[in-house]
């Protein structure tokens, strides 16, 4: 008969997450970028404006974030299967090291084209740089409380990502109208190229907070000190050695630990007991709830 008190305890990762909200959430900050990014590429070119091109062209790489983002948590809530029995979870990281990549560039790509500006300055239209720009401000802060208030209750690197892009093209909307301002009454127009260079760093700076914390889980770097979870297992009695032992993440959220415990006195009623206070340590001081753990004996497993 099953001991209804262990089988509650008894549990397994589910590899897929509930993102109701999320999908809602960036689809429909997707279909309203896309809409304001047309218009303001075609008011930065209309006006001449650097920053406004630079923010058009920013607020499109908005789009296809928002589109493979999408794409991504539609593809985090199927269930796995038999040839991704870890579920889809790891797109959402690929996603957002692809979204951190474009940031970068693009930041990149300011800074090129400002230099050149610089040696070759062109007239700018300060009525429709101003107008188009303090539409984007409230553009971009509507579109960022909508994706942060959503991380509420469903957190997603895909939609901090988004969030990053937002917040460039909000400093950006910012600048864009205090060096509107500022050419007004100077007619010095190469604010506005200092000023995109400036929101290029800004840019830069998100990107590559992304792209470094989705590379290092795709490379399945531990954030956790694997040598001091190991001491602490091995004060458990019977265990003797622990090898093989790896931790590592599915995604930012879902942690797994796999290891071989290497038993010095043989007998098997201990086994289960011994793994059960293995697993508790891991989840209750390392919040690690998906584990893979093999008894091995020092009679019967040869370990020279």
């Amino acid at each position: 008969m099953v001991n209804n008190n262990v089988s509650k305890n008894f549990h397994h990762a589910n590899h897929f997450k509930n993102q109701t909200k999320s999908k809602k959430t960036i689809y429909m900050s997707l279909i309203l970028t896309l809409g304001f990014a047309l218009l303001e590429l075609i008011g930065g070119i209309i006006s001449n404006s650097l920053s406004l091109i630079g923010d058009s062209f920013h607020m499109l790489s908005d789009v296809l974030a928002l589109g493979a983002s999408a794409v991504a948590i539609y593809f985090s809530t199927k269930k796995p299967n038999n040839n991704f029995t870890f579920g889809y979870l790891r797109l959402e990281i690929i996603t957002a090291f692809v979204n951190g990549l474009v940031l970068i560039a693009i930041s990149i790509y300011i800074v090129i084209e400002g230099i050149i500006r610089i040696f070759h300055p062109r007239e700018i239209d300060l009525k429709s740089m101003f107008g188009i720009a303090l539409v984007g401000l409230i553009f971009n802060i509507t579109i960022t409380l909508i994706l942060h208030n959503s991380l509420k209750d469903e957190h997603n690197l895909n939609v901090q990502s988004a969030i990053w892009h937002f917040i460039g093209d909000l400093i950006n909307s910012i600048g864009v109208i205090i060096s509107s301002i500022i050419i007004y009454y100077t007619g010095y127009v190469i604010v506005d190229v200092i000023m995109s260079i400036i929101i290029s760093f800004v840019l830069f700076k998100g990107g590559y907070k992304i792209t470094k914390t989705a590379f290092l889980i795709l490379m399945e770097r531990s954030s956790i000190d694997v040598d001091l979870v190991r001491k602490k297992l091995m004060n458990i009695e019977y265990i003797d050695n622990i090898h093989e032992f790896h931790i590592w993440h599915t995604n930012d959220e879902e942690t797994n630990a796999a290891m071989h415990i290497l038993l010095n006195n043989y007998d098997s009623s201990n086994n289960y007991q011994i793994i059960n206070e293995v697993n508790k340590i891991l989840k209750d001081e390392y919040k690690i709830d998906h584990t893979f753990v093999s008894i091995e004996n020092v009679s019967i497993n040869n370990h020279n």
